[in-house]
């Protein structure tokens, strides 16, 4: 009976990632973005690509895109699948989350910055992807639960390709934010992985199907 119990409180977040598609976002999210600020800052001076408010506003864009995209695709392969599972949240909750999420990005900011600052000039190419790679391989670890032998594999890779990529002699135009771009690559096919698995192992209901 505690184990059926244990396992109702925990479904909600055993949910959350069970068909890859946060992995999914958080790829694309991290693959688009870079590239787009990419694209603004080769873009020609006197081209409408090259201001900021276009970048933001394409930002904006595709965030809101993602979020939306991110709904629809739940609802058109999970919840005929496993269901609707949700979190009975209230309202002083939320907002206590939230308030612990925001003191969280302040303190890792200010900590990134003293931890750059001291460093000789060009020193915060490699700092900077091995403390974004830490921080995102911290976060696989919490989404996806660790449940499959082979995102161990996924995790070692996520710490310890941007690292490697950070130190080729590729050039300052580059090399830029290709340690984040392959970050959201590795985001993206794990996602890819797990909704694969996750439509094999979870055919849809013969009375859905009807």
């Amino acid at each position: 009976m505690t184990t059926q119990i244990d396992d109702y409180v925990k479904r909600p977040m055993r949910y959350q990632n069970i068909d890859g598609l946060e992995e999914l976002g958080i790829g694309l999210l991290w693959i688009i973005l870079p590239l787009l600020e990419f694209f603004n800052k080769t873009a020609a001076s006197g081209s409408i690509w090259h201001g900021r408010t276009t970048l933001f506003v394409c930002v904006a864009a595709v965030t809101v895109a993602l979020l939306y995209g991110h709904k629809a695709l739940k609802k058109r392969f999970t919840f005929p699948r496993t269901g609707y599972v949700k979190y009975r949240q209230t309202r002083t909750r939320v907002l206590a989350s939230l308030l612990v999420a925001g003191a969280v990005a302040i303190v890792v900011a200010i900590a990134t910055v003293f931890v750059l600052r001291p460093l000789e000039p060009g020193s915060s190419q490699t700092v900077g992807p091995v403390l974004a790679s830490v921080a995102w391989g911290l976060f696989y670890i919490f989404i996806t639960r660790m449940d499959a032998a082979w995102r161990w594999a996924v995790l070692v890779l996520l710490v310890a390709a941007p690292p490697a990529l950070a130190v080729l002699p590729l050039g300052r135009l580059w090399l830029g934010n290709s340690p984040i771009v392959l970050i959201g690559v590795i985001y993206f096919v794990s996602g890819a992985i797990t909704l694969a698995l996750y439509l094999r192992q979870n055919p849809v209901p013969k009375q859905v199907v009807e």
